[in-house]
């Protein structure tokens, strides 16, 4: 899975791949569909939980990337405050907020516990919630530990698994905080302009992540990160010896660096060009090395899109801009103490949902009224909905129903802000871009599919993403998952029992 690889981005990027580029064999000689996620929450979490149980945020419960929290302001939708990751005892990770079950939970019942399931990313939401609640692993980076570890719910007595400790000391990290250098600076000029363009959150190459106050978490935003949680990836398929017995397995491969550089510097940028040819080029060499092991199939896609740097949107006479949290809460408080009184009535703001103080929450109806009436006053928003209002997901109106699919009956908050198209929730004061929203440059991704099982085939229509989960189900012989769509999507040929 390539994070933030909408539609429109890789039409704009595959001419910039070599002709040998697994993505390019995939796109023009295996099944090619143009899909749609159905809901208004494109975010991360919420996009790696659909792609495999098949269910909206409304039935799986994974909102968003990160909801409010009395304590923590922001907390992460797989911090259970309860299960410590190994090598840094302040951070938690679990699926344990995932309602819905997952292909990787289907095979694992099916097989009786036989098949080998990993979740593997550069960010601990999209290694975990992939593979649901009874995987063999997920494992994930973490910049106080310096190395790809897993938590205490996959390692209970806290020891990483053998593999993993020998990757760790095969493979540090440090020798990799390179100083980053586009490969072919000739081509990306020729394709994409000057290298710095306004809107981009740091100056123009060479970028050392030395130079950063945290290097090791910089590390995540080059490509030698991407290169190397793929290198974990084909260490833990020879370890367990993945897919070399009759009993199918099941390995998630999350790639985050698209979706971090893409933040920082767009898709536009010579940065994400030159980061996702180096993708491209060890997903090519990984993709060999399994296809020599026996038969495999591929199913590549994206969690969500993204919108364009407002700079970028405005110079070609399109709207944009970025929406601060500071001013969405003022305005927020303003309208609040304007219908109610003074006092305290809003507890945080986490995009996309504000959660009301209990006293807020006393006077839900007028206090939703209020801000409804209020909040598109402020530039970029277009309207705010009653998180709690069921009605949303039967509605005549199409935002109305994406924004009630993102929704559970208990929504982790209790007003959702949708922005105007070209905006977003600003990530930095310095620039960047987002994703999260409603508009079909977020909601809009490709799906590829090649290797065993799979014909050439595309679809005419855009297809419904929720789909990727009986798919994948279909590759593996196993059920969908219950919550799932019945049918794959079209190229994919079961196989026989």
């Amino acid at each position: 899975m390539l994070d933030q690889l909408g539609s429109w981005v890789l039409d704009q990027q595959l001419p910039l791949l070599p002709s040998d580029s697994v993505i390019r064999r995939a796109y023009e000689d295996g099944a090619y569909h143009r899909a749609e996620y159905p809901y208004a929450s494109t975010q991360t979490a919420p996009g790696h939980a659909s792609l495999t149980t098949g269910a909206t945020p409304a039935v799986h419960g994974i909102v968003a990337n990160a909801v409010y929290d009395p304590e923590l302001g922001a907390r992460k939708t797989v911090d259970d405050r309860k299960h410590a990751v190994i090598g840094n005892e302040d951070r938690f990770v679990s699926p344990s907020q995932l309602r819905s079950e997952t292909v990787a939970d289907v095979l694992h019942r099916e097989s009786d516990g036989k098949a080998r399931i990993v979740g593997i990313s550069i960010k601990g939401r999209s290694a975990v919630l992939p593979v649901g609640q009874k995987p063999g692993i997920a494992v994930f980076y973490d910049a106080v530990a310096h190395a790809m570890t897993t938590s205490k719910y996959y390692a209970p007595k806290g020891r990483l698994p053998e593999w993993l400790r020998d990757f760790r000391r095969a493979n540090p990290v440090e020798p990799l905080l390179q100083t980053w250098e586009p490969a072919d600076a000739g081509k990306l000029q020729e394709h994409l302009g000057p290298d710095a363009s306004p809107g981009e959150m740091y100056p123009a190459f060479p970028h050392d992540p030395r130079d950063a106050p945290n290097p090791w978490y910089a590390f995540s935003g080059t490509p030698e990160a991407s290169e190397y949680l793929i290198a974990a990836a084909y260490a833990v398929v020879k370890a367990e010896q993945m897919g070399v017995d009759d009993v199918p397995d099941f390995l998630m491969v999350g790639v985050s660096g698209t979706d971090i550089v893409g933040h920082i510097w767009g898709v536009r940028s010579w940065e994400y060009a030159d980061n996702l040819r180096r993708i491209d080029r060890a997903l090519t060499h990984f993709v060999r090395l399994l296809e020599a092991r026996g038969p495999v199939a591929f199913v590549l896609t994206g969690d969500h899109g993204v919108a364009e740097l407002p700079e970028r949107a405005r110079a070609g006479g399109r709207k944009g801009g970025r929406v601060r949290s500071e001013a969405l809460t003022a305005a927020a408080e303003n309208a609040a103490d304007a219908a109610l009184g003074k006092g305290d009535w809003i507890a945080g703001y986490v995009s996309p949902l504000f959660t009301y103080t209990a006293a807020g929450k006393a006077h839900h109806h007028e206090l939703t009224k209020a801000l409804r009436k209020a909040m598109p006053d402020v530039e970029g928003v277009k309207t705010v909905y009653d998180a709690r209002n069921p009605e949303l997901r039967s509605s005549n109106n199409d935002l109305e129903r994406l924004v009630g699919a993102s929704l559970p009956d208990d929504p982790p908050g209790d007003l959702y802000v949708v922005t105007e198209p070209g905006w977003f929730d600003a990530l930095s004061e310095q620039g960047g871009t987002n994703h999260g929203t409603p508009w079909d440059y977020d909601r809009g991704v490709p799906v590829l599919m090649w290797g065993a099982a799979i014909e050439r085939r595309t679809s005419k229509e855009v297809q419904d993403v929720l789909r990727v989960a009986p798919t994948l189900a279909a590759l593996l012989n196993v059920p969908a998952p219950a919550d799932a769509p019945e049918n794959p999507l079209p190229g994919v040929m079961r196989l026989p029992d």
